[in-house]
């Protein structure tokens, strides 16, 4: 795996292929998280170094100062603060805004705070039906995403939706990793609807360049912030 990982990196960036067409020729990808390291090794454990140190405060500040958190943090374990910052994200980032259609038929397009949040990690109660919930999201929701299960903004456990498969991670900061990772790994565009959330956590926690524009502003507030 470790010495192919550039190889298979050139295949799939040459041929456009779906994800299922991709696993289908490299079947272990879904099982090993060689190829991050191997292409991106000095941003592969960026997010577990610097979310709980540095990040989290920064984001439940800024969320407390726009009046976007008002809940206590003193009964929540480390862990859930930071749990609780990944969520804000989607409200402290401006949705993207962008057009689709051609000529007269052109429009203009901006997602909900709502959308977003659901885009980025998908929440639902304890025992939904997991085989329908993967049968419905490869038709509807084909990108990478996470999801999980517990009551109201509490998960209990965390999943990434790859390909309809339900792949379990012990918390959701391990989720966000494994899923930002296999955006990279399967060579495919991040979901418009919370396309900026993970362009923030590229840029800005995992180091790796791309496009800031639509981050550039948070990015600046987060980085003031002491």
């Amino acid at each position: 795996m470790q010495n192919t990982a550039v190889y298979r990196a050139k295949r799939i960036r040459d041929n456009n292929w779906t994800i299922d067409q991709i696993l289908e020729e490299f079947p272990r990808l879904m099982t090993k998280g060689m190829d991050f390291l191997v292409l991106h090794g000095d941003a592969a454990s960026k997010l577990f170094e610097t979310w709980l140190p540095i990040y989290v405060e920064k984001i439940l500040y800024l969320a407390r100062q726009e009046g976007k958190l008002i809940l206590p943090l003193d009964r929540l374990t480390p862990d859930g603060v930071g749990e609780l910052a990944l969520r804000q994200l989607p409200a402290l980032l401006s949705p993207t805004t962008y057009k689709v259609g051609r000529g007269c038929g052109v429009k203009v397009v901006r997602h909900t705070i709502q959308e977003c949040s659901l885009a980025f990690i998908d929440h639902k109660p304890p025992g939904i039906n997991m085989v329908q919930y993967l049968h419905e999201a490869k038709a509807c929701k084909p990108c990478p995403h996470i999801l999980t299960l517990g009551n109201d903004q509490s998960a209990f456990q965390a999943f990434v939706i790859i390909a309809g498969q339900a792949l379990e991670q012990e918390t959701l900061l391990q989720a966000i990793d494994v899923c930002f990772k296999a955006f990279f790994v399967f060579d495919i565009e991040y979901p418009k609807q919370c396309e900026h959330v993970w362009e923030f956590i590229q840029n800005v926690i995992y180091e790796i360049q791309g496009r800031e524009s639509k981050i550039k502003f948070i990015k600046t507030r987060i980085l003031a912030c002491k």
